[in-house]
């Protein structure tokens, strides 16, 4: 009788192992990938895009731990991805602009809310020599940068005309290690680009 409560013991603890490892396995493929945007199909009808600021507005001025590296590589797989999906980048009359940003823990000498445009704060992006200001159209769930969680990279979709944000792509906590390669960065911006509808071809 003892040896059959022993098996019985040992057959519930390893269901219930089995249970805890296959949660865990659900949980690790979770995709935090999320968008706003200013209207459904607003990105309808558009194939040309170029960058919001082509070139930083301020000399870069990387905090321990960051290095203009993973900006290389942000900058890269962005329009990489962009031409993925049938976007053209010009610099004639795009049809929209695009800026990205990385959210880091802002430290106290730069808490300074005066330092930055309306609805913008410290972060990578910043820390790269943009300086963003462009309106955020009063997006339902728009959130400054630095109200993110570490690591969470953004992508903005801005009208060219108005300056106003059309559209945010964002993956909370994509980038872990500030110091990661090429491929693992771009992986995570293929999360983000995935959700825009491809190009409309002329």
């Amino acid at each position: 009788m003892k040896s059959f409560k022993n098996q019985l013991s040992s057959a519930l603890y390893l269901f219930l192992c089995a249970i805890f490892l296959s949660s865990c396995v659900a949980t690790s493929g979770i995709d935090h990938t999320n968008t706003i945007s200013s209207s459904e199909g607003v990105l309808g009808k558009k194939n040309t895009y170029a960058w919001y600021q082509p070139t930083p507005a301020a000399q870069p001025a990387y905090g321990p731990g960051f290095d203009a590296d993973l900006h290389k590589h942000l900058l890269k797989a962005i329009e990489e991805e962009l031409e993925r999906k049938g976007f053209t980048k010009t610099t004639v009359n795009p049809d929209m602009l695009v800026a990205y940003d990385v959210s880091v823990s802002v430290p106290d000498a730069m808490d300074k809310p005066e330092l930055y445009g309306p609805g913008f704060g410290y972060s990578y992006a910043y820390m790269s020599g943009y300086r963003y200001n462009y309106g955020n159209a009063e997006l339902p769930g728009y959130r400054a940068v630095d109200l993110f969680k570490q690591g969470t990279l953004i992508l903005d979709v801005i009208d060219p005309k108005t300056k106003q944000l059309l559209w945010r792509g964002w993956t909370e906590g994509a980038i872990k290690d500030f110091g990661a390669g090429h491929g693992t960065v771009k992986s995570q911006v293929q999360r983000i680009v995935n959700r825009m509808p491809n190009a409309t071809q002329p």
